[in-house]
């Protein structure tokens, strides 16, 4: 095994801590069963209980015996969640990497507080849910944080996992912002993969991630989902 090659169950857990964290869970709701978890990633109960200790003695679930898995923590900083239909039941993801380019558009530069003499990757993705066309995302990350830029587009369908393998970041616990609203102004290539008519909506989600202790933009990204995924709530969050 690679040295640096990290375990199945850590990929499990980092995808469903980033599920925990996406805004679509509350405190003490039910989270997914084991048997669930192994038809999804198709792995072993050991590799599935084995990430579920990890969540747990990290904080994010608690496991009762008979009853279930809850979940026990949740990012703080959300007050306003942005959930679809993947909140009903576990969706079947597919990801497609349709290109990695190199740029230095002013305004993006800006958006990454990058000087006008560096550059960014522009990274297009798209997401599928239950092979229905879900997500159109758009990532533009600083030059210096793609250390290979020639590799298989797969290796980048996973940012968190890339920024991880690479960097040591773990991405979704890093300092972010997201804005969203409903714009019929949005690029061809999304409406085209979204199904979208000329006249349809599109929901967009513009979200800065910074890291937390330097305060440098580690990803700007654009994200189109199709109007029909669009559920928004607001709660208060007492102290």
């Amino acid at each position: 095994m690679e040295a640096n090659k990290i375990p199945k169950y850590q990929h499990i857990k980092d995808n469903l801590r980033n599920k925990i964290l996406s805004g679509q869970y509350k405190k003490g709701d039910r989270f997914f069963t084991e048997a669930e978890l192994i038809q999804a990633f198709q792995v072993s109960s050991i590799t599935i209980i084995r990430a579920l200790k990890e969540l747990e003695k990290e904080g994010y679930i608690t496991r009762k015996q008979g009853v279930g898995t809850f979940i026990s923590r949740t990012r703080k900083e959300k007050i306003l969640a942005f959930a679809s239909l993947d909140t009903q039941s576990f969706q079947s993801e597919l990801v497609n990497v349709v290109s990695l380019t190199r740029g230095n558009d002013p305004h993006y530069l800006k958006k990454l507080g990058l000087h006008q003499t560096e550059s960014y990757y522009q990274i297009c993705r798209t997401r599928s849910l239950n092979n229905q066309p879900y997500l159109y995302q758009i990532s533009y990350i600083p030059h210096d944080y793609i250390l290979n830029p020639n590799s298989e587009l797969d290796a980048y369908q996973s940012l968190y996992r890339r920024f991880y393998k690479d960097f040591g970041i773990q991405l979704m616990d890093e300092h972010f912002q997201s804005h969203t609203d409903l714009t019929v102004d949005f690029p061809d290539e999304a409406k085209k993969f979204l199904e979208l008519g000329s006249n349809n909506p599109c929901v967009r989600q513009i979200k800065i991630t910074q890291d937390r202790n330097s305060g440098r933009v580690l990803e700007y990204c654009e994200l189109y989902k199709s109007w029909k995924y669009f559920t928004f709530s607001m709660s208060s969050v007492g102290y």
